[in-house]
């Protein structure tokens, strides 16, 4: 991200014309050493989203952008995780874009680098460049001979200018961008599949559209498996999680659309390989919020909970790697994959696989959002937290509906519709959250207590208080939040949401 890349456009100029060009122009070259360059991102490729570059330069990390000028750090090895940094702003910076996820290398580029500056009467550096020789990308050498690479240097624009003259003067060809913008863009691999949402034709076949959703949602299921199996960050499992529910919610909905045999296979199997992720999940979410939750208490006195937990974290995650390795997941991913990518095989379409998308889309958010409401309406203070939790599977199934569907309607209705839903289900979430948690450490106090510390057994209960409070005071909270979702902005938003898609019809029938 400097401000020109310059490359040779000929094909023919020795780099040596280069070195005497800048030489005679006044610029000091300096001696030439290795450079490695590791590009930095996290998976769905959170740095890019936010317009940054996280790179690691020898002993340097920098954070780069368009509109600010580059800020680095002393660092040996590149982070794995935002939390490893010393506290300042770099971290500031960097722990707002990665959040909880961890610092892949996306691209490492190595070369022959030397160093190209001006000094002015101040002996400060005015001017400065880098070419780079011998380039290579993750081991394999460029076609590109050599590069000179033109730093962009804050209230010294006419010393770069001059720079890039001489550049010119020798028929070079300045492109925007740097030494990595000129190897070819480089996406994270999970990008494009960070989001369920995909370009929707609304007239098009529903079982067309269906099958298009589930194949986009198929191929970031494989996508986060071995990332999961490696334990790399919890965001893989997560998303692989989602990904099978977004699926069995999609697979439920498409009652007449898909054929009957194979939807009941895949509701299945898909159910089989949830349930297996359940455990490391739920423990991941403890991991992640333990600080949340007990930063008013005494830490050393519950080191021996923590601990726990973590080895309960791992053996759960040791299992659910040996899941995703077995011939079972293997199979089932193949068979999906294939099922989803093959042609038609002449048998007749189920009723509703030929009828315009938007449609039958239209009809189950309907659906959706009546069966929502309807449970909703039937919890008061008396009811059982498993109900209330059928209740946060219901919000869901509405919610994956339209992230998976989204791609039918106008994102600004849509997210206007969602952000009621979401104020909900943050409710739901936080309720599902603290009840599974003072169950676990409730079974968890039990198994330890005989070797628990006095201190640490009395710092347990408390943190089981507090997570009992948490769960009540949502609770509490949730016929609030409930009312303001059953209401008539809501039901406008709705509306709203779905005229959005011409040719609108619900005459379908009862979904």
């Amino acid at each position: 991200m400097s401000a020109h890349t310059l490359t040779f456009a000929d094909g023919g100029r020795p780099v040596d014309d280069v070195h005497r060009a800048l030489g005679a122009a006044g610029f000091e070259l300096g001696p030439a050493r290795p450079e490695r360059r590791i590009l930095l991102d996290t998976f769905d490729g959170r740095m890019a989203s936010a317009g940054l570059r996280l790179e690691h330069r020898d002993d340097q990390l920098l954070v780069l952008s368009d509109s600010r000028s580059a800020v680095q750090l002393v660092a040996a090895q590149p982070p794995r995780f935002a939390t490893e940094l010393a506290g300042g702003p770099f971290r500031t910076r960097v722990a707002a874009a990665a959040d909880i996820r961890a610092l892949l290398p996306l691209r490492q580029l190595t070369a022959r680098a030397t160093p190209v500056s001006r000094r002015n009467r101040d002996d400060k550096v005015v001017a400065s460049a880098t070419i780079y020789e011998r380039l290579a990308d993750d081991g394999h050498p460029l076609a590109t001979t050599w590069v000179v690479e033109v730093d962009a240097l804050t209230g010294f624009d006419k010393a770069a200018d001059q720079l890039v003259a001489v550049l010119d003067g020798l028929g070079l060809t300045s492109r925007d961008g740097d030494v990595f913008d000129l190897t070819g863009p480089v996406e994270a691999p999970g990008r494009r599949f960070s989001s369920p949402t995909i370009a929707l034709d609304p007239q098009a076949p529903a079982g067309d559209g269906y099958r298009a959703v589930l194949a986009h949602l198929a191929a970031a299921i494989e996508l986060n498996v071995p990332g999961t199996i490696d334990d790399i960050d919890s965001e893989f499992l997560h998303d692989l999680r989602v990904a099978v529910r977004r699926t069995r919610s999609v697979l439920s909905n498409a009652r007449r659309v898909l054929p009957t045999d194979v939807r009941s296979r895949a509701r299945e199997s898909f159910g089989w390989l949830a349930a297996s992720t359940g455990d490391a999940r739920d423990l991941d979410v403890y991991e992640l919020e333990w600080s949340d939750y007990t930063h008013q208490l005494p830490q050393d006195a519950l080191e021996p909970v923590r601990a726990h937990l973590g080895q309960l974290r791992q053996d759960a995650h040791e299992r659910l790697a040996t899941v995703l390795r077995s011939e079972q997941t293997t199979e089932l991913l193949a068979w999906w994959s294939g099922w989803l990518s093959a042609e038609a095989n002449g048998d007749e379409p189920p009723k509703l696989a030929t009828a315009p998308m938007r449609d039958v889309v239209e009809d189950r958010i309907i659906a959706a959002q009546s069966q929502l409401l309807s449970a909703g309406r039937a919890i008061d203070a008396t009811t059982p937290a498993p109900l209330v939790h059928e209740l946060r599977k219901d919000a869901k199934r509405l919610r994956y509906l339209l992230e998976c569907f989204g791609g039918l309607y106008a994102p600004a209705a849509r997210k206007a519709f969602v952000s009621r839903l979401k104020a909900l289900q943050d409710n739901l979430g936080m309720h599902q959250d603290a009840d599974v948690h003072v169950t676990h450490l409730r079974r968890i106090v039990a198994e330890l207590a005989d070797g628990l510390p006095v201190d640490s057994f009395l710092a347990a209960g408390q943190l089981v208080e507090q997570l009992e409070q948490r769960r009540a005071a949502t609770r509490a909270e949730f016929a609030s939040r409930f009312s303001d979702y059953d209401s008539k902005a809501t039901r406008r938003a709705l509306r709203e949401l779905l005229a959005t898609t011409a040719g609108r019809k619900s005459a379908i029938g009862a979904a």
